[in-house]
């Protein structure tokens, strides 16, 4: 295992093997987010794992083949609580580490390079730090599916999009929950497809929908994810994703009707180390 505060060759090898399912790790890349990434590597290059620090618990994700996974895990000073973002197959090479998982089953959708995403009524309008207290209002309200990985600061990349009620608050939101657009020439490797020709065009991951409960039902939420879609590709975004829970076929049938395609199924959710003495008793 090899274990880097910073981006070397191998690891912008591992991500370019597929950018759809590595988009976060990729848009992770941005300066202001690279500080709080560490990244661990198998010694023969053959999985990765990412461990991001900007959030609470730190986040894992991973990729590559299973040994190769297990590969970079072993030896690493892990921290005592994760949430996961992991392919099924890696879960075995977690599940070494850490003996209570907590996994929920998700899809990571992604809209194809270049394919039209249609208007949807009524309009969304573009939202800003001014309504950040706002939005935090909104997601308190909480049910099946509420968000819980937002943060303010993600206002700031310009992509979030809400409808207000006709008492001036929020009845739908939505934005991104990362972006990163470049055209360093640095993060080349020599694969047919290059991570540089990947996020040069824009690496955005989309996230935190939500409508109030008492609005459901009027297409506030495709109204929402199409605008938010639309200005995106508007700014020559080409790697566009998003993360549906399993059992959410509501939503899945929303973004497959705006243009999204399933790339792959994956786990999330709360894993922790069981401390010896635990295990003693």
């Amino acid at each position: 295992m090899r274990c880097s505060h910073t981006v070397e060759g191998p690891v912008l090898d591992i991500l370019s093997q597929d950018p759809v399912w590595n988009a976060y790790a990729i848009a992770d890349l941005r300066p202001d987010l690279a500080r709080h990434c560490r990244w661990l590597v198998a010694p023969d290059a053959s999985g990765l794992a990412l461990l991001y620090f900007g959030l609470v618990p730190p986040v894992l994700l991973t990729t590559g083949s299973i040994e190769g996974v297990a590969a970079a895990l072993t030896g690493a000073d892990l921290p005592d609580e994760l949430f996961l973002s992991i392919l099924p197959s890696h879960l075995p090479a977690v599940e070494q580490h850490y003996h209570q998982v907590v996994p929920r089953e998700m899809v990571r959708m992604a809209l194809p390079p270049g394919r039209p995403v249609p208007s949807a009524a009524p309009p969304a309008r573009r939202l800003d730090r001014a309504d950040a207290g706002r939005l935090i209002d909104l997601y308190r309200l909480g049910g099946d599916y509420a968000p819980d990985a937002f943060d303010p600061g993600q206002l700031n990349d310009g992509y979030y999009f809400g409808i207000d009620d006709e008492d001036g608050t929020l009845a739908a939101a939505g934005g991104t929950h990362v972006s990163l657009r470049t055209e360093s020439q640095k993060l080349t490797n020599g694969n047919a497809v290059s991570l540089d020709q990947v996020i040069s065009r824009g690496v955005a991951a989309i996230g935190n929908i939500y409508t109030r409960p008492e609005r459901r039902g009027r297409g506030y939420g495709k109204a929402v994810i199409s605008s938010i879609t639309r200005a995106l590709q508007d700014d020559g975004f080409s790697l566009i994703v998003l993360n549906v829970d399993k059992q959410n076929l509501v939503a899945k049938s929303i973004y497959e009707k705006l243009g999204f395609d399933v790339h792959c199924h994956f786990i999330e959710g709360l894993a922790r180390k069981v401390q010896q003495s635990s295990l003693a008793n």
